[in-house]
């Protein structure tokens, strides 16, 4: 996936003078390629249309390695009692991006701290008290900030498609849960949010959440549509297609064979499947994959040993009797609301774990 990222006046990776055409990867996520542009100011021609120029090239391009799928369009907290700049608005105004969604970043939102302290010392509180309602007062101030732009840029010809705030996004370990949630929802294809959510490898529990609201949640609306038909293995194989290919590349693995193993005869799908057999069958799925990561990040060998091991754990356990109570419960409960059953089978996998230290969220790689 190629994202660009875009900051007006200031620096959203390192500072200095940065060519929008150099690609940037890090170590930690290379499913991510970065394009960062060196900023531009109001009244900077030659740096917005070089930006411009960039981003409407990579928008349509022919050719997939060179395309963008993500614009992030950084407006740094460090200023946040200013107005909406003119270069902010030129850039909304003048940049049509397709069908590429832009998503505006409010980063350093920790520079708030001051001006909340500073407010509420204001109001009469004591150091103590101030400390305590900080974070509120922080939230407050950025819920109006955003407000503020929202209403501004929303009006311009080419608004953002989502706005999102991140913090402290320079440090290791950064939580950048938020921002891929943020950034997959706006992208539009679902094959695009496949390679989103199965490149950036932050947390397990973010595939199997899409997994289950993307791939399964299609599959149940058209069995409670009257038009159910399950290939079992087309399922599998779009289920595992959420999870991160750093094991399981789809170019070095053979599917078939990979996900042969699966229990298909011992799970609730019998001799005439049913939306609710298709159900407990994708949770056998996800719970083993979720397992076989587990393994893989132990190093307990490449991805069809690791699968298989947890195969075996999973028929070893007494999972499948919770997961068909499970689900019968939950299709009593919510009947064909789509998306109660959705949150429910979420929390019936959270529950049932094959192995209860998996943390839910699991970093692989």
């Amino acid at each position: 996936d190629q994202v660009i990222a875009i900051e007006v006046e200031a620096k959203c990776f390192q500072r200095g003078h940065h060519n929008i055409e150099h690609e940037l990867v890090f170590s930690s996520n290379p499913g991510f390629v970065f394009h960062d542009s060196c900023g531009f100011e109001a009244g900077s021609a030659g740096q917005f249309d070089e930006m411009k120029n960039f981003v409407v090239d990579r928008a349509v391009t022919g050719i997939l390695k060179e395309r963008i799928h993500a614009i992030w369009f950084c407006i740094p907290m460090t200023d946040y009692h200013r107005t909406v700049t003119a270069a902010e608005q030129k850039f909304f105004n003048e940049c049509d991006t397709g069908h590429v969604p832009v998503i505006v970043l409010l980063t350093k939102t920790d520079a708030l701290h001051l001006p909340a302290m500073e407010a509420l010392l204001d109001d009469g509180l004591d150091i103590g008290e101030a400390k305590k309602k900080a974070v509120e007062k922080e939230r407050e101030l950025l819920e109006r900030w955003l407000a503020h732009i929202k209403g501004i840029l929303d009006k311009c010809k080419f608004p953002p498609k989502a706005y999102v705030s991140v913090q402290k996004m320079h440090e290791e370990g950064a939580d950048c849960m938020a921002l891929v949630q943020c950034t997959t929802n706006a992208v539009d294809e679902e094959g695009l949010q496949r390679l989103l959510i199965s490149a950036q490898q932050s947390s397990i529990a973010l595939c199997v959440e899409y997994a289950v609201k993307k791939t399964l949640r299609a599959k149940m609306e058209l069995g409670i549509k009257g038009r159910f038909l399950v290939n079992v293995k087309e399922l599998e194989r779009e289920l595992l297609c959420w999870f991160p290919d750093t094991f399981s590349s789809l170019a070095v693995v053979d599917i078939d064979a990979s996900i042969s193993s699966l229990p298909q005869d011992s799970t609730l799908l019998g001799k005439f499947p049913t939306v609710q057999s298709m159900v407990g069958h994708a949770i056998v799925c996800l719970l083993i994959f979720e397992h076989a990561y587990f393994l893989m990040q132990q190093g307990s060998g490449d991805w069809k040993e690791t699968l298989t091991m947890a195969v075996n754990k999973y028929k070893s356990s007494d999972i499948q009797t919770a997961i068909s109570a499970a689900v019968k419960a939950a299709f009593q409960q919510h009947g064909n609301n789509g998306a109660d059953l959705c949150e429910t089978i979420l929390r019936v996998i959270r529950e049932n774990k094959i192995c209860k230290s998996i943390s839910p969220h699991m970093s692989i790689g």
